[in-house]
């Protein structure tokens, strides 16, 4: 058995992980997938019902993709770290921008954040095991278990391999796997 796949069409679950994958599109225009997800995001924001989980450690991925695109935006011929480790303060101009953007994220009633439970590793090691996944993601696994959540919003096809997960998507290359 394999996860079960969703576009952003489909009927919204009643609560829903949010990926960073997600989260970098909502709110970077540069991404491929960023109007698929923005409406999706708008369509989360106007539902009844449906309430969205969205974990620190997702908070801290797309943190540091948006960064990254932003300083690959002004430096487009340097690779991020070169640019950082000569000039650290380089993301400066961004922070303010993504507390701003974390503030409305933090705001957001229909929207609960979650921190990693402490114990939550040998369960992450469990995951990988059965499902072959990479630790990260274990971990956002891990968390949807503990909260006993089994919808996730995506535009990554790591999740596949996990039994009885509902994905949703806008991903043409993951919806062509149904």
């Amino acid at each position: 058995m394999t996860a079960l796949l969703f576009d952003f069409n489909a009927p919204l679950p009643r609560r829903l992980y949010w990926d960073a994958s997600f989260l970098v599109h909502t709110a970077y225009p540069g991404g491929r997938y960023h109007m698929a997800c923005y409406h999706f995001l708008e369509r989360l924001n106007s539902a009844e019902g449906t309430l969205s989980y969205v974990s620190t450690m997702t908070l801290d991925e797309a943190l540091f993709a948006l960064l990254r695109a932003k300083v690959g935006e002004k430096y487009p011929n340097q690779g991020f770290w070169d640019v950082y480790r000569s000039s650290p303060q380089v993301l400066q101009p961004y922070l303010g921008e993504l507390r701003l953007w974390m503030q409305q994220l933090y705001a957001d009633s229909r929207i609960q954040i979650v921190a990693l439970d402490v114990n939550c590793m040998f369960q992450a090691l469990d995951a990988m095991e059965s499902y072959a996944l990479l630790p990260r993601d274990a971990l956002h696994l891990t968390v949807m278990q503990s909260l006993q959540v089994n919808s996730i919003v995506t535009t990554d096809a790591d999740f596949l391999p996990v039994d009885d997960l509902n994905i949703y998507t806008c991903n043409p290359r993951i919806l062509t796997q149904a």
